[in-house]
């Protein structure tokens, strides 16, 4: 990858992790009445899809606010373990970003409590489950493909 489009795609994976953040705490910041509005009008969108009389339409419509912090936290993850991976390659930077996510988790939720909504210790481990889990995945598919691509470049050298 040519320098300069190195420089300008690390620039991009910091804006969407900046951008991310920044969507999550405005999603916080909203007062009650219209953090139910959005739910309610995703929850339309999503009956659409999911019919809202089926186990699954009536599990999602019950857990919608839920499934949104776990997502939240799920793309935040993507974004910084690709930059990760990417930029910095360091076991300790990955260790690092598991207790940096609980500490955004606990100050999201301190940002509902700030906006008049009622704080939740569950949800911050749904965020928390959230980063974990993308991070998790994105790492292990990692390691098992450079693993692959190391043996298949064996067997090439090898004839």
């Amino acid at each position: 990858m040519n320098v300069t489009l190195r420089k300008v795609f690390r620039i991009m994976l910091i804006l969407l992790i900046i951008a991310n953040l920044a969507f999550i705490y405005t999603q916080s910041l909203l007062p009650p009445e219209k953090s139910t509005e959005q739910s309610e009008s995703v929850g339309g969108i999503i009956s659409e899809i999911i019919p809202p009389d089926t186990p699954e339409g009536k599990f999602v419509l019950a857990n919608l606010r839920k499934i949104a912090h776990f997502t939240e936290f799920a793309s935040l993850a993507f974004f910084t373990a690709l930059y990760i991976v990417i930029y910095e390659r360091r076991v300790s930077v990955i260790a690092f970003s598991f207790p940096t996510a609980l500490i955004l988790a606990f100050f999201d939720e301190t940002l509902q409590y700030a906006s008049g909504r009622g704080p939740s210790i569950s949800d911050v481990w749904i965020d928390f489950l959230g980063f974990v889990s993308i991070s998790v995945i994105f790492y292990t598919v990692h390691v098992i493909s450079n693993f692959i691509i190391k043996k298949c470049k064996q067997k090439f050298a090898e004839g």
